[in-house]
């Protein structure tokens, strides 16, 4: 994430920032209904990252990863692709490690 926030580029930045927030509202809305077992701050993780309106936040920021994308050169795209799948790769980790630890 620093890196992306470094590099000025607002497709990198918004490549890592979609990657986040479109992962962490899939497993918000998964495990939505079995939250309301768990201690405040995590039911409180889960409502913020769930529901009609986060999903319209995560759509908004999809949109637009998509629109800006769509005016990069070829090597800028490459960098951006690089981010995002870097993102997931870290993503991926965190709930891994959640999940095993």
């Amino acid at each position: 994430m620093l890196g992306a926030a470094g590099s000025g580029s607002l497709v990198e930045m918004l490549s890592v920032l979609v990657v986040c927030e479109w992962s962490y509202q899939s497993w918000g809305e998964r495990v939505l209904p079995s939250s309301t077992a768990e201690p405040w701050w995590c039911r409180e993780w889960v409502a913020l990252h769930s529901g009609e309106y986060f999903g319209s936040v995560v759509g908004y920021l999809r949109g637009l990863l998509d629109r800006e994308a769509a005016k990069l050169s070829d090597s800028e795209l490459v960098g951006a692709r690089a981010r995002f799948m870097q993102a997931v790769e870290v993503e991926n980790a965190f709930f891994d490690m959640a999940y095993n630890c």
